[in-house]
């Protein structure tokens, strides 16, 4: 007899999401081209993220202040 194995709810995949990128350790500057490339490719990406999710921040808090006013 086999099991059943239910698939993930979609919150279960955010919370496993969350948590991988929470521990993960983070890239360093090493000395080949592949641990450059790595860390090149994480600061960009969490430049990236960082000023989507102020973008995203700004235009809550806008919204918010034109519903006030």
């Amino acid at each position: 007899m086999s099991a059943v194995h239910p698939s993930p709810t979609p919150s279960d995949r955010v919370k496993r999401l969350v948590e991988t990128v929470r521990w993960a350790p983070a890239p360093v500057w090493g000395e080949s081209t592949g641990e450059h490339t790595r860390y090149s490719v994480y600061l960009a990406g969490s430049m990236l993220a960082w000023a989507v999710a102020g973008l995203v921040m700004a235009a809550l808090i806008g919204t918010a202040l034109s519903l006030v006013v």
